[in-house]
């Protein structure tokens, strides 16, 4: 968000601590912290995943500034009692997590606190209607170049909580079908991911094998992949993202996978060499190139002699060429408009 701390100036008034920054770019939460002024204990920076946290707490030291910064699987998992609540709501924001983190929000306000919300669209037509679903009244800036900031009120105690989730079904071949729980902010929310569908669709997973499904998600693929691998099989699910490991958690023992892991973290030290035998993995399109590496250069020594490794991509090209320098081969095989490179373990 290019303009955060302008937009912010014009209701820095309504401001009253305790603060919580709920979501937000890192470099937009870190320039706010400074333009709040207050002190470290008075503010708290809220993010649902590891990465992001980290990287927030890089941008506060290099502008000079310090908060409180958790990593939750929801925002209102933040002890409640905040005056304020600001959302720095980014253009990449999906219309999904906005809704959820106004309904959130409002759980962790004081009585009479404020929810402030600073969109970066210069005009925004969404926030208000978001803000008066839930608070019943809004109050707004002028649309200008730096955007516009929406506030509301909590008047009240009596909105219930309201979970923003999407259940569906999933099968791969003539497995029975899973249901699953998506959440806002996750991957593959709604729906199973095609991506995933075309991985599994190849995978060799054996009964007794152990499955490692990196950058789980909500845990889809994971669990299909155990319903393969059998009682006597053991899946690991792993991602930066808590409300992802939450949503594994759940979806896990709602389909009956009860030889699982789960595993909270940025990289993939502590998960143990050569203990695998197969890896799954689905990274982002989106992500940086530096996420596909850790996916498959960190995954070759997890995999046991003889263990397969799967990644699925649209972008072979950009993809290959890690695999041969890590693995010293692969095959690639078209599934869905996929590509789905195969390498494995020594």
């Amino acid at each position: 968000m290019k303009h955060v701390t302008e937009l912010f100036a014009a209701v820095a008034h309504r401001v009253r601590p305790p603060v919580l920054i709920a979501l937000g770019p890192p470099w937009s939460v870190a320039n706010l912290v400074k333009a709040l002024a207050l002190p470290e204990a008075d503010v708290t920076c809220a993010q649902f995943d590891l990465h992001q946290t980290a990287r927030v707490r890089e941008c506060l030291t290099e502008v000079g500034a310090a908060a409180t910064v958790v990593a939750v699987p929801d925002i209102w998992d933040v002890p409640p009692g905040f005056n304020t609540v600001i959302f720095p709501a980014s253009a990449q924001s999906d219309r999904e997590v906005k809704i959820d983190v106004v309904d959130q929000g409002y759980h962790i306000l004081a009585p009479g606190g404020v929810f402030l919300t600073l969109s970066e669209y210069e005009k925004d037509s969404q926030f208000a209607k978001l803000h008066k679903k839930v608070f019943g009244k809004c109050g707004e800036t002028p649309a200008s170049e730096h955007g516009m900031a929406f506030f509301s009120t909590k008047t009240d105690e009596g909105r219930k909580r309201r979970r923003h989730e999407v259940t569906y079904h999933a099968s791969i071949g003539e497995g029975a079908p899973m249901t699953f729980v998506s959440r806002p902010g996750t991957f593959s929310y709604g729906r199973f991911d095609s991506g995933s569908r075309a991985m599994l669709e190849v995978a060799d997973v054996r009964a007794r094998d152990g499955v490692l499904d990196l950058g789980c998600g909500n845990g889809a693929v994971g669990c299909l992949a155990g319903q393969r691998s059998g009682p006597n099989g053991k899946v690991t699910f792993i991602d930066s993202s808590l409300r992802a490991m939450a949503l594994a958690e759940l979806n896990a023992a709602a389909n009956g996978i009860t030889n699982a892991r789960f595993v909270t973290a940025t990289r993939l030290e502590g998960l143990g060499a050569n203990a695998f035998d197969v890896i799954l993995a689905n990274p982002p399109y989106y992500a940086k190139a530096e996420i596909t590496r850790l996916f498959v250069e960190g995954a070759r020594d997890l995999l046991r002699p003889g263990g397969r490794y799967y990644i699925v991509t649209k972008m072979p090209t950009a993809v290959m060429p890690l695999i041969f320098d890590t693995f010293g081969d692969c095959s690639v095989i078209e599934n869905r408009g996929y590509s789905v490179v195969i390498a494995g373990g020594e």
